[in-house]
């Protein structure tokens, strides 16, 4: 009996013991502090949290703002274009719709009033080429001397020539891509199939770029122009003809920059070649009796920005131009150096 109840006094001592040890097993609760210890952490340290929703956040922003983008430019370009439209229907280039007619009839309308316009915006380029034959023929059977309208008729008729080509193909393919091409391309179109508010945009896109250029590079052209010997800078010297000192040079003297190094080379040299034989129309006849806008197409061939400048300052311009383009033996080299020289100031 004794050893009995020895037994069981052991048993439940046993027992006892494993319940009271039992507790301490949920020691490996102790594996939870880390857990907290590390989100208080974060807490404390917020620094690495906020880097990834600022990055998801400007990334999902970034994407509405991209397809914002492309409608805007889409609605601008509609707007842009009917507003060209209405202007040509103001002044009488282009037929406008009836007025009682319906969406579909009137864009109907609107579309075969531009391909006439285009079409016969190519034929008068076709045209103009028998007025240049003639006063071909004239010139060399030793009739009158050729005038300064002529001379400029001359370069219009061969830059015309070279885009009407390519853009009769485009409008038979793609129509729908001429007014991109009209706002982003300008120099691709002939100039006979350009409207009137067309034109003022082209020319207005084109000095704002030739402004902002001189701006942003007047100090490097400052110093090329006082490194330059002889008041003269060779096109064919420069090591990159379309780049003068980090400065694109065709924007100044508003020329299309489509192309390879060697046309743009080629385009300057023409551009220039013609101003020089309009220089020696210029400084026989009077500019005092030059139209505004002849004065300042004139002032801008010539790299010299005509806005914020009323009529005597411009003709100023242009008469110190003229003076300082005689007697110079390389005439390209010599306007290069001017059209630096009048962006750098």
């Amino acid at each position: 009996m004794l050893a009995r109840n020895f037994r069981v006094g052991q048993t439940c001592r046993i027992v006892c013991r494993q319940l009271q040890t039992l507790p301490t097993p949920p020691d490996t609760s102790s594996l939870p502090p880390p857990q907290p210890n590390r989100r208080s952490q974060v807490q404390l340290h917020p620094t690495p949290i906020k880097p990834p929703p600022k990055t998801t956040s400007a990334t999902r922003s970034a994407g509405p703002v991209v397809q914002t983008k492309q409608p805007a430019s889409l609605k601008t370009l509609k707007e842009t274009t009917a507003k060209d439209i209405s202007d040509a229907e103001a002044h009488g280039i282009l037929t406008p719709p009836d007025p009682s007619a319906g969406w579909a009839k009137a864009t109907l309308h609107k579309a075969i009033q531009l391909a006439k316009f285009y079409y016969r915006g190519v034929k008068l380029v076709y045209t103009r080429g028998q007025i240049v034959r003639q006063i071909h023929q004239r010139i060399d059977s030793g009739g009158a001397p050729l005038e300064r309208w002529e001379h400029r008729l001359f370069h219009t008729q061969a830059t015309d020539i070279r885009r009407v080509v390519p853009f009769v193909l485009t409008a038979l393919i793609i129509e729908e891509v001429i007014p991109l091409i009209i706002i982003w391309a300008p120099g691709f179109l002939p100039s006979t199939c350009i409207l009137p508010s067309q034109r003022e945009r082209i020319q207005e896109q084109a000095t704002s770029k030739a402004l902002d250029l001189a701006i942003a590079h007047g100090a490097k052209l400052t110093t090329m122009t006082q490194s330059a010997t002889g008041g003269t800078i060779s096109l064919a010297a420069l090591p990159e003809p379309t780049v003068i000192c980090g400065v694109r040079f065709f924007r100044l003297l508003g020329l299309s920059t489509f192309g390879f190094n060697f046309m743009r080379r080629r385009r300057i040299h023409r551009h220039l070649t013609f101003v020089e034989k309009d220089d020696v129309f210029l400084s026989k006849d009077s500019i005092h009796h030059l139209s505004s806008q002849d004065l300042q197409q004139a002032l801008r061939e010539r790299g010299i920005i005509p806005r914020g400048l009323d009529t005597p300052q411009q003709i100023q311009k242009l008469t110190w131009w003229l003076k300082s383009v005689q007697e110079k033996s390389d005439a390209v080299a010599r306007r290069i150096y001017l059209v630096a020289l009048m962006a750098s100031r």
